[in-house]
């Protein structure tokens, strides 16, 4: 077929989806990227670092957002492969999954976890084949009374930094703390949250440890694919110590003929854009783009209540949700005007992600949409 035909068909179901850029997409934890970011995916999209002795270069850049990654989760990156080690991996799903299947190999053989943690644990538990027991919650919040009546000895706690639903951070040090007392693997979810959390500290919006500054925390997902500002697939397990050792196996016809992964192939264009964003944003950009996050989220809830709307649950991170009386109706009424947005049926809320294309004037469209709905 010719080119030029298959671009015009290409197009029509390009035009299908929905795009970051329109200014319509509020549920979703990814956003628009950087053109250096995007052109360095391209020029790496052959690297497989699932056979990474081909891939010398590409395996360097992994090292170094690693190192990047262990210096939001408050690790030395100097310790990096001596006592931290971790991988880029295809998102948080793969890397709970990674987490909960090196715990269940080291002996570990229950999960407890609250009803907010990301649907990729329950995945986990069902593939895996270990128990889950639900933690009950506070506020949003692991309870850690819940928590000190059910664990035991064997157990695997999941803690998350920064919940889907309503982007809440569990009370990670109380429960190291708890975690301490009793002979458990912990492993903390945050994958929205990791690169939300340190710059937060740093202005001043809240003071609350998440990382391997809680000498408890055994792993730790992270995923640059979020507000790391990378490209789908980028997400990240980090490990205290080399944990990877547990699944292992032997792969002869690789160049280092060992595989230490959940996936075989690693689509590993996405590390090397990775790179890229942490070069293009560096420590300071980051933390301007949480800050500007931030900010248009208090914009808007300055907003949503002056036009009679009530927040639901006072945000923790860049994720706010808003109170109605029927969020199913009013979702698929959005989806008809073009809009992506998310709900929490569980909590009767709409939920916003403040990425950075997420403006006070997306925010204006939005409300005006919302009342017509409502009033509807």
């Amino acid at each position: 077929m010719n080119p030029k035909r298959i671009k015009k068909i290409l197009q029509k179901y390009y035009e299908m989806d929905h795009h970051y850029e329109d200014g319509k997409v509020l549920g979703s934890m990814y956003t628009y990227l950087p053109e250096i970011v995007l052109d360095t995916f391209i020029k790496f999209y052959q690297a497989n670092l699932g056979n990474e002795g081909m891939y010398p270069g590409t395996k360097r850049m992994e090292e170094k957002v690693v190192k990047f990654l262990l210096t939001l989760s408050s690790a030395k990156a100097s310790l990096f492969e001596k006592k931290f080690f971790g991988h880029i991996v295809s998102g948080g799903t793969e890397a709970n999954i990674t987490a909960l299947w090196i715990a269940r190999n080291m002996g570990f053989n229950r999960i407890l976890t609250t009803k907010d943690a990301h649907f990729s644990i329950r995945k986990a538990a069902n593939i895996l084949n270990i128990p889950l027991e639900e933690i009950s919650m506070n506020t949003g919040k692991m309870d850690i009374g819940d928590l000190e009546s059910k664990i035991r000895d064997g157990d695997i706690v999941v803690a998350t930094a920064g919940t889907t639903p309503l982007g809440i951070v569990d009370p990670i040090k109380e429960i190291g703390e708890i975690c301490n007392l009793y002979d458990c693997f912990m492993h903390v979810d945050a994958a929205f949250g990791g690169f939300v959390i340190p710059f937060l500290r740093e202005l001043g919006y809240m003071d609350v440890k998440f990382g391997f500054d809680v000498p408890e925390v055994m792993s730790l997902t992270i995923d640059p694919h979020k507000m790391g500002m990378a490209p789908y697939p980028a997400g990240a397990i980090l490990m205290r110590g080399n944990l990877f050792k547990y699944i292992e196996v032997d792969a002869p016809y690789l160049v280092r003929g060992k595989n230490a992964s959940l996936l075989g192939t690693r689509q590993s264009g996405s590390v090397a854009a990775a790179y890229a964003s942490i070069l293009y944003f560096g420590w300071n950009g980051y933390r301007e783009i949480v800050k500007r996050c931030m900010e248009n989220m208090h914009y808007a809830i300055r907003r949503i209540q002056e036009e009679g709307f009530e927040i639901f649950i006072k945000p923790e991170l860049n994720i706010l949700n808003i109170k109605l009386k029927n969020p199913s109706r009013t979702k698929r009424e959005f989806l008809k005007r073009g809009w992506s947005v998310s709900i929490n049926p569980s909590y009767g809320t709409m939920r916003i992600v403040f990425m950075p294309h997420v403006t006070t004037r997306v925010i204006e469209n939005f409300l005006k949409v919302l009342k017509n709905i409502e009033k509807s």
